[in-house]
């Protein structure tokens, strides 16, 4: 692995949006295909700015930008339908397509990139999704791409950098005994904690610093205690295993950051 790191969703070159013409002067670049088309993205956005000054080895590429060339407040119906298709086989699908489409400009042969989705369980283990699901998970590990899982939503991963997960929280996890249901619960509690999502989808980027990106790590992996299986099938997010590679990269004693007392950064929102 090299030795630093720079995140970025930049949008890719074009008329419109004249950033980035060819392949980042960068030895990695990590493309994510992500679920959401907003929170996600503005989250992962809010990332690059926080670590901007850890540069010029390693880029975070979202792959649906590169694919719609177009900012996200103003993409059209037809792009937004397009992103819409996001279930863990889609995004596969998006990535393979990607990678044909744009190996003349990005030269993976060349490189030692990496490929990720970053996915939600939700609905996906419902009887009429569950094996599509897996099949994704399956073409994933085939071809050496990565994968982040929350069960049961992104929200998770973002409610934990403002507190710690209640029983409450956890009524809402998608196992063998309790089937996914849609619900709000985490959008309130994010909200209750100061911490709420702009028209129920966008991040408020002062919401977000190193410190509390350092907290939700610490949390996440506090909550992920069953590693043996493919993605939690309890209330727990892998997208810690992203933010893991930007934290060793930016500061390799990281780990000195995080409280070494659960007491220290427990119930932050409470603070609020």
């Amino acid at each position: 692995m090299s030795s630093s790191i720079i995140l970025t969703s930049r949008i890719p070159y074009t008329l419109e949006n004249p950033l980035r013409p060819q392949r980042p002067a960068t030895s990695k670049i990590i493309f994510l295909a992500m679920e959401g088309i907003a929170t996600e993205e503005d989250y992962f956005a809010r990332v690059s700015e926080l670590f901007h000054e850890v540069k010029a080895k390693i880029q975070f590429i979202s792959v649906v930008e590169d694919a719609v060339h177009t900012r996200e407040k103003n993409r059209t119906q037809e792009q937004r339908s397009l992103l819409g298709k996001s279930k863990p086989k889609q995004l596969v699908e998006k990535i393979e397509q990607f990678k044909a489409e744009r190996n003349e400009k990005y030269q993976f042969d060349k490189f030692d990139d990496e490929f990720w989705i970053v996915s939600d369980i939700d609905d996906n283990l419902s009887d009429a999704k569950v094996e599509k699901f897996h099949q994704a998970l399956d073409t994933c590990e085939e071809k050496g791409y990565g994968y982040a899982i929350s069960n049961p939503f992104f929200e998770l991963w973002l409610l934990l950098h403002h507190d710690d997960i209640t029983e409450e929280d956890k009524r809402f996890a998608v196992t063998e005994e309790h089937a996914y249901e849609k619900t709000s619960h985490f959008r309130e509690r994010l909200r209750d904690c100061g911490a709420p999502l702009r028209d129920t989808k966008h991040i408020r980027r002062e919401d977000y610093t190193k410190e509390k990106i350092i907290q939700a790590v610490n949390r996440a992996k506090a909550l992920h205690t069953d590693r043996e299986g493919r993605y939690p099938k309890y209330l727990a997010t892998t997208v810690y295993q992203l933010l893991d590679k930007v934290l060793e990269m930016a500061d390799k004693n990281h780990n000195e950051l995080i409280p070494a007392s659960n007491e220290e950064s427990s119930h932050a929102c409470m603070d609020i």
